[in-house]
């Protein structure tokens, strides 16, 4: 399974798309800062703007991105499972 790349919704701006296919999981916003480098925020997307959440600050859009996963029902210990990747990459 192939992930899908985030979808650019305005300059700074990403939407990532996982298990749903209309509401996003996470919102990816481009900020640069006082030295010049841009900085990625990975929020987790809710419709409900109080149970939105900062999840990490990244040095990439790549990165931000790899950070999603996608939602398993079934635990598999310390690994999410496919189509999540492997920690050890």
């Amino acid at each position: 399974m192939t992930r899908p790349k985030p979808i650019r919704y305005d300059r700074d701006t990403w939407l990532v798309m996982r298990d749903d296919v209309v509401v996003p999981k996470a919102v990816i916003r481009r900020y640069t800062d006082k030295g010049g480098h841009d900085q990625y925020l990975l929020i987790r997307w809710d419709l409900d703007p109080s149970k939105r959440r900062l999840m990490a600050v990244c040095p990439s859009l790549e990165r931000a991105d790899d950070l999603v996963r996608y939602d398993n029902n079934v635990s598999h210990g310390y690994w999410d499972g496919p189509p999540n990747p492997h920690p050890s990459g």
